[in-house]
């Protein structure tokens, strides 16, 4: 028998690489076809980050769906000319795989119990911003405001209109007819100080802003494992194994195939699970010293953050432009000592939507218990030597309570995050005020000083998570040397002035949008333009958008 060559060979061998080559290209465009005609039936969009870090893996094809698109400068940026409309997660549900089905369903189909639910659209311009169309140049006479920030100004979980650039446009229109103010909105997802100064120097400035509202603190703080002052650039230097690594991410096969190897070793997290992890990480209530340690996996950090928001406040007044400050998150943080430090420091005001939102949420509470007739005294126990006896209360509002709604904590006396175990009472016994009024109430002897993390259900199967509540953790800290805590009245499905986990609603973002415009009153260059300086505040539309010119 004659042995084939080595040409034979080589041919044979060449021949199986170029078919191997076209049955992948073949399988990469059907897969690409695939996800296209795929996307085009979504109605409504669920986001991850709504719920929770612990998502698992996300399929390849949302990726098409992404508002983020890499930027060598900024790190990302907003995919310009782009529509989409999100469903609202932030809800009750019977099981988490309702919600992750979002994520990891083929078929674009809203789970029964989320078909009801809000949904909030978005309009990307062609500058990749969400606001309309940008005039390609500033008209003499205007005074123009640029909103600069994260997700706070993007205006997350909210309709295109609510978020608080396009409020505070709507509020000057109203305040100041005819005056030509304008308002852009420069929000993007996830921003930090570090990309929104590349952002003012590279983009914004030479939009002749009069005046920035500058808002960054909450992704800044986030101990993420990288520096976001070290991404810039990287393609420029990458070795060539990171350069393929790069350029596998634009092959949907080689996704759809890590997909699948790491669908088959995830574990599922549950509720509890996700609120032990929060008790055992420190990133909610670090201090300034922590963040010094943790500063090589810290976004930006404190020095850092100072530094930029400090080169912000120059270059605005360099370029003849007032400035403000905003702080935008619902947590406490350093950050927020340090923005405020920043703020006297130069003579910048601040605007802290925290305690706007604090503010706001304890008055809401005490109508609500107004309006229920629970303004008596709370029944109380009596604890131990030490302890502080909390009192825990929900309102079932519109949610039907087939049995009974329950407490699960991240303590003992709350069941140790075991669900449906711990009852609390609509009876008028063991604290509760009056017995049917949808006021759940339960409470607890604790030892003072316990950081406690806690949900509620409603009705599930006892040691289940069924009948859940918000995919958030409410959290309080017992207090201390005092014998009685009542926390203030929740409302489960809801936690009040919140779209999600990290983001106020529609209603906070207007408070903020009315705070900039109380603000802007102030403004010395602001009044001088609307005429107020020389009317004392009175409106006189004919002259006062004049002065300026």
């Amino acid at each position: 028998m004659t042995r084939p060559g080595r040409p034979t060979k080589v041919r044979t061998a060449i021949l199986v690489i170029l078919f191997t080559l076209l049955m992948v290209a073949g399988f990469e465009l059907v897969l690409r076809a695939t996800y296209w005609v795929r996307n085009l039936f979504v109605g409504a969009i669920a986001l991850p980050y709504a719920v929770g870090d612990d998502y698992g893996p996300i399929p390849p094809w949302v990726d098409g769906l992404r508002i983020l698109v890499p930027d060598e400068h900024l790190i990302w940026r907003n995919r310009p000319s782009l529509r989409r409309t999100y469903v609202d997660i932030f809800s009750p549900v019977p099981l988490e795989s309702e919600r992750t089905a979002l994520l990891r369903q083929f078929i674009p189909t809203l789970p029964e119990s989320l078909q009801g639910n809000p949904t909030w659209e978005i309009s990307v311009n062609s500058d990749g911003f969400r606001d309309t169309e940008f005039p390609r140049s500033k008209p003499a006479s205007s005074f123009r405001i640029l909103c600069i920030g994260d997700s706070w100004t993007f205006g997350a979980n909210v309709g295109q209109e609510e978020a608080y650039p396009q409020g505070l446009r709507k509020l000057l229109r109203g305040e100041y007819p005819g005056a030509p103010i304008e308002v852009f909105n420069l929000g993007v997802l996830g921003y930090s100080s570090f990309q929104g100064l590349e952002l003012l120097k590279r983009k914004a400035l030479a939009w002749q802003p009069d005046l920035l509202v500058v808002g960054f603190a909450m992704n800044d703080a986030s101990v993420s494992g990288y520096r976001d002052k070290d991404m810039p650039g990287q393609s420029e230097t990458a070795t060539f194994r990171t350069r393929v690594a790069q350029w596998t991410e634009h092959v949907e096969f080689y996704k759809l195939l890590r997909y699948l190897a790491l669908l088959v070793r995830y574990q599922p997290k549950s509720t509890g699970d996700r609120l032990k992890a929060l008790r055992d990480s420190q990133t909610g209530e670090a201090t300034a010293e922590q963040y010094a340690e943790w500063e090589p996996w810290t976004r930006v950090s404190m020095p850092d953050y100072e530094e930029n928001i400090g080169e912000m406040i120059r270059l605005a007044r360099t370029n003849n432009a007032s400035i403000l400050l905003l702080y935008n998150s619902l947590e406490e943080s350093p950050y927020r000592t340090s923005l405020k430090k920043l703020a006297s420091r130069h003579n910048v005001p601040l605007i802290d939507s925290k305690a706007i939102i604090e503010e706001a949420r304890q008055a809401i509470q005490q109508r609500l218990e107004a309006g229920l007739g629970l303004v008596d005294p709370i029944p109380l126990t009596s604890g131990e030597a030490g302890e502080t006896v909390v009192t825990f209360r929900v309102y079932a509002g519109k949610h039907p309570v087939p049995r009974a709604i329950y407490i699960a904590g991240t303590h003992p006396r709350l069941g140790d995050l075991v669900p449906n175990t711990v009852a609390m009472h609509d009876d008028g016994t063991q604290g509760d005020q009056r017995a049917g009024d949808k006021v759940w109430t339960y409470q607890a002897a604790l030892p003072g000083g316990t950081k406690i993390l806690y949900t509620y259900t409603n009705s599930g199967e006892q040691k289940k998570w069924e009948g859940l509540d918000v995919p958030g953790a409410r959290r309080f800290t017992a207090a201390e040397g005092a014998a009685h805590q009542v926390l203030p009245m929740a409302t489960f499905g809801e936690i009040l002035l919140k779209a999600d986990t990290w983001h106020t609603n529609a209603a906070g973002y207007e408070m903020i949008a009315q705070a900039v415009l109380d603000s802007l009153k102030r403004d010395a260059g602001f009044r001088g333009f609307v005429g107020a300086d020389r009317n004392d505040g009175e409106r006189e539309g004919s002259t006062r958008h004049n002065v300026r010119e």
